[in-house]
Formats: C-alpha cells, sequence, structure tokens
C-alpha cells in the first residue's frame, strides 16, 4: 500500500539543506543529549528526509518504508550520544560533498554547507568526544554563534533552474573521499595533541597544512609531466583493465575478427573468450537467429544488450558496479565486432549477387547480339535467287561454327562469372569474320591497319554488333541513312568507329548515354551500358565523339589512354576494304 509522496518543490532545496543545518548546529552547541536536543534532532531528521539526494522527491512512500524509518529514527534520537553523531556527521559530509554534478549555483550552496560540516566536526565534535583541553572560550565562542551565518547564506543563494531530468545526482566516491579527508584530518589533529601536548587549534592548523602539502604533491604528480605519464594514466588504466587485462583481450578480438569470415564463428568464439575470463562463471546469449548457454549458471546474473545480441553474464561472486560497467563495455565491444562482420558478410553476398547480375545482363546482351546475326544470315539466305544458291550455303557453313563459339563463349561467361575472357585475336582475323557475317547488309567497311596488333575479340564482337543493330534500328526510322564501320590499327591496339549519318544524339542525352539506361526511341539504351563496362573492364573506353558540322553519330571503342585524346590518337584516313 502507498501513501502520499514526500514533496519538496526541487527549487528550495538548497533552503530545506540550510533548515537542516542550523536545526543540527543547535542540536551540537545547546543541551547536547538533553530534551530539548533529542527534539531537535528529530526535527533535523524529519528535514533530512526533505532534503535527502538518494531518492526521488516525488517517490511515494509504503508502509514498509514508514516502519523502517520510523524505527531508525526512535533508536538514533534515544540513544543519541557524541559518537553516534560523529557517524551521521562523517555521511552527511559524504552526501554533501558528492553533489558535484548540480548547476553552478547549487554548488557554491553545497559548497558552504560542506564547510559548515567540515567545521562541525573538527570544531564542535571532536574537542567533546575525545575530552580533549577545550581551547579558549573567546575561540569557542566563535564558532558558537558565527557558524549560524554559513548556513544563513543559503537562503539568500538564489536558486537554480531544476534539472530536466529531476534524478539525484551523489557521486559515492567524491563523497567517500570526501569523508576519509575529513577523518583524516580530525585523527591527526588528535594525535599531534596528544602526542606533542600542542593546543588543539594548532595541531588543527599543522594537520591541514600537512594535509593540503600532501594533496598538492598528488595533484603534481596525478598530472602528466616531463618522461612522466602520471598517476592519472596508472588508475585510468587500472580501471579500464578492472576483470581482465583489457589490451590483450581487445587484441585477441581483433585478431578473431581478422581470421574469422563468418559472424557465427566469431560470435562463438569472442564469447568463448569472454567466458574464460576469471570472475565469470558462464554466459547465456541469443540474437535474432541463434541463441546459446556457455558454462555454467549461478545466481549472480548481470545482463547487456548490444543491438540485437542479447548477453548474460553469469559471475562466481557479487559483481560490483565498476564490474558492470567495465562487463558492459566488453559486450558492446563484441557487439560492435560482430555487427561489422554482419555487414562484411552481407556486402559480400550483394557483391556475389551482383556479378551473377552483370553476368546474365552482359549475356542477354551477347545473345541478342547472336540473334541479330543469325537474324541477318537468315534474311540472307532466305532473299537468295537460285544462282545464289551456294553462295548462301558457304555463308552458312561460315558463320555457323562462328556463331556456335560466340554462343559457347556467353555460357562460360555465365558458369564462371569472374573467369577471364577468351584469348585475344590478331585484328585482321576479327575484321575479316565480321565483315563477313554482315555483308550484304548495306554498311560501309574500311580499315587501315599499320600493325596487325591483337585485341579482345569478345569485347570487338559485342561492342561491334550492338552499335551495328543500333544504327540499323535507326535506319528504319530514317531511311536513307549511311552506315560505316571502320578498324584503325596502331602499334599496340587497335580503334573501332561506327558512324552513321542520321541525326545527332540530343545533348540533354549524352551525358546519360553510358552511365545508366537512357530512354530514347529505340529502347532504353541498356547495351550502351553494358558495352561501356565491359570496355571498361578491358581498358577500354567506348564513348560519343562530337558530331561537328557534319552531324551524324560516331561512336568509338579505343584504349582508354588513347581515348583521352582530343582526337582519339587515331588517324582520320582509311583505305576502303569493302562496300556494298
Amino acid at each position: 500500500m502507498r501513501l502520499f509522496p514526500v514533496h519538496f518543490p526541487p527549487r528550495h532545496e538548497h533552503r530545506t539543506l540550510a533548515a537542516m543545518l542550523l536545526l543540527l548546529h543547535l542540536v551540537i552547541w545547546w543541551d547536547f543529549g538533553g530534551g530539548i536536543s533529542r527534539s531537535l534532532m528529530l526535527a533535523h531528521l524529519g528535514a533530512f528526509i526533505l532534503w535527502q539526494p538518494l531518492l526521488r522527491q516525488e517517490e511515494p512512500l509504503n508502509w514498509r518504508g514508514i516502519t523502517g524509518f520510523a524505527l531508525i529514527t526512535v533508536v538514533f534520537v534515544s540513544v543519541l550520544s557524541w559518537l553516534l553523531l560523529g557517524f551521521w556527521l562523517l555521511l552527511l559530509i559524504g552526501l554533501v560533498g558528492g553533489r558535484v554534478h548540480v548547476p553552478r549555483r547549487q554548488r557554491l550552496a553545497y559548497l558552504t554547507a560542506l564547510v559548515y560540516l567540515v567545521l562541525e566536526f573538527l570544531i564542535g565534535w571532536v574537542p567533546r568526544m575525545f575530552a580533549i583541553d577545550s581551547p579558549t572560550a573567546e575561540f569557542m565562542g566563535v564558532f558558537r554563534y558565527g557558524l549560524f551565518a554559513l548556513p544563513a547564506l543559503l537562503f539568500f543563494i538564489p536558486a537554480a533552474a531544476p534539472s530536466p531530468a529531476g534524478l539525484p545526482t551523489v557521486d559515492f566516491l567524491y563523497g567517500l573521499t570526501v569523508s576519509l579527508l575529513s577523518l583524516l584530518l580530525a585523527l591527526g589533529s588528535l594525535v599531534a595533541t596528544l602526542a606533542t601536548g600542542v593546543p588543539y587549534p594548532v595541531a588543527l592548523l599543522e594537520s591541514v597544512l600537512a594535509l593540503a602539502l600532501f594533496l598538492l604533491a598528488v595533484a603534481w604528480l596525478w598530472a602528466p609531466i616531463a618522461g612522466f605519464g602520471g598517476l592519472g594514466q596508472l588508475w585510468e588504466r587500472y580501471v579500464q583493465n578492472a576483470g581482465t587485462p583489457f589490451e590483450m583481450w581487445l587484441d585477441d578480438l581483433q585478431r578473431s575478427a581478422r581470421r574469422t569470415d563468418s559472424p557465427e564463428r566469431f560470435l562463438d568464439r569472442a564469447l568463448e573468450r569472454l567466458d574464460a575470463l576469471p570472475w565469470v562463471a558462464g554466459l547465456e546469449w541469443h540474437d535474432e537467429q541463434r541463441r546459446g548457454v556457455i558454462g555454467e549458471t549461478t545466481r549472480h546474473a548481470f545482463r547487456s544488450r548490444s543491438g540485437d545480441l542479447l548477453v548474460v553474464i553469469y559471475g562466481r561472486r557479487r559483481m560490483g558496479t565498476a564490474l558492470m560497467l567495465h562487463a558492459r563495455l566488453l559486450i558492446q565491444l563484441i557487439g560492435q565486432f560482430y555487427r561489422a562482420k554482419q555487414s562484411e558478410s552481407e556486402i559480400a553476398r550483394q557483391a556475389h549477387l551482383h556479378a551473377i547480375y552483370e553476368s546474365g545482363a552482359r549475356m542477354t546482351h551477347d545473345i541478342k547480339n547472336l540473334l541479330q546475326s543469325l537474324h541477318t544470315m537468315t534474311s540472307a539466305v532466305e532473299h537468295a535467287q537460285e544462282k545464289d544458291a551456294e553462295a548462301a550455303s558457304r555463308l552458312v557453313r561460315r558463320q555457323l561454327p562462328l556463331i556456335t563459339q560466340r554462343l559457347q563463349l556467353a555460357l562460360d561467361k555465365l558458369q564462371a562469372p569472374t573467369a577471364e575472357d577468351e584469348k585475344p585475336e590478331r585484328a585482321s582475323a576479327w575484321w575479316n569474320a565480321f565483315t563477313t557475317r554482315n555483308s550484304g547488309q548495306g554498311i560501309e567497311f574500311s580499315s587501315a591497319l599499320d600493325e596487325d596488333p591483337e585485341i579482345p575479340a569478345g569485347l570487338f564482337d559485342s561492342v561491334a554488333e550492338n552499335l551495328v543493330e543500333n544504327a540499323r534500328y535507326k535506319r528504319q526510322r530514317e531511311p536513307g541513312i549511311s552506315i560505316r564501320v571502320s578498324l584503325l590499327g596502331h602499334a599496340q591496339d587497335a580503334t573501332l568507329r561506327v558512324e552513321d549519318s542520321g541525326s545527332p544524339v540530343p545533348a540533354a542525352m549524352r551525358q546519360e548515354l553510358f552511365a545508366g539506361a537512357v530512354r530514347s526511341a529505340s529502347g532504353l539504351g541498356i547495351g550502351l551500358y553494358q558495352a561501356a563496362r565491359q570496355a571498361r573492364e578491358h581498358g577500354y573506353r567506348l564513348r560519343l565523339l562530337d558530331p561537328g558540322g557534319d552531324g551524324g553519330v560516331t561512336f568509338e571503342l579505343a584504349r582508354a589512354e588513347r581515348a583521352a585524346a582530343p582526337d582519339g590518337g587515331a588517324p582520320r584516313t582509311a583505305a576502303r576494304a569493302q562496300g556494298s
């Protein structure tokens, strides 16, 4: 059963703290242990409940919490003593000193409260607890009435805007450090007084100076200096390596990632390495597709998620906060590497599918050229007169082996997409076979072979058939245009040109012609796109030359370095080889 929430506006937090400290001052300096001080202590504990930074102030209370708090309050007030008050002061010093993640105005308020609590502990508690010679009455009177000023200042410090998160912020390490330093200062002053007999205020001053010099030396050694990385570096390495040599573990994780291709196999090895840590008894993990258990399960469980990977670590003993943070870091690293391996595997799969797609598209392009060759050959046979039957028969006998060979090459490419193309062929031999296949189609052929270089016959076949077919389609739309195919031979390579006298390619289409699918009157330009890609793979470049003053369309296939020249690096003169 839950009761009403204990709520106090956050903007009055330091004012509540001021009221709590004023009540505590009255408890210490007036009638300690009497009825009035016990009543004031009860009020002080009530103010502490309103101020406490450990829980949300809006958190509803239940009967169990109320009963426990009431029992602790009754015991505390009933057995109130200087020893119990000392522990309470150290606790308050830790809570106030741990409030470091607060706005600037609140930080000033908590710094003032911390100074007040330390002075109460050193001046008001230590001399009375250990019954040492009390300082002069004037000295004690200054603190008896003067310490009222510090809590009173908190009422006049402007309130800061409440934190959006509304969560209590107490740094445990800071609070513990401040409490221990206060206790060290008190014990040092007490030992100096009892051992040397000096007055307590003098011993306290000496202890403050000694502690200040010690903290100054630690701060100097903490920061990096010439030739020394500083104690801070050692501390960071210790925190980072909590439970395992972190650098060695991370290096082993990187080696596993490099040597393992499968994401699943990498995850198994990484989790086995995590289970081998001395403080880990077992693991339980699962992602979208798999799950598993390694080692043994215990009641000390800690779970952490990294993406789709959920890992439950079973410790051999109860795990502290630092070890949990370290375990979360290890799991996050494993998750990041695991997702990277999954992405790498997916990219490899997509690359393989893309290679299959490109091979299929290229095979479709080759088969289309073969069908065009078959159509040309069958057309020549159908239109041949009886007197030309013998010539048609010779054409069929000459072309069928070539078509069969080209079809076999296309099938080989589909079965082995990454295999090398066929062996190079002499330019003159390829040219004779090409002109023979396309004779009688109203195409003008010319060649100027200064030398007879070797060329990739498959590339030249594919590009030439595609360009000639496009020119034929264009002649159907624009009757009367001429088509010319020329081969120019150079020292180490050859240049192929296919020209027609029809309408030029629109300027808006020239930039996108070889970059992808381009819609035109005769199709989408996919054949040119595939031909251009195939040319780049062989170190060639297929480009559209400027129409010049005569108009028309001229495509050129040449070596990439030769095609970079303004005129293609090829001579414009060509000897007529064959025409029809």
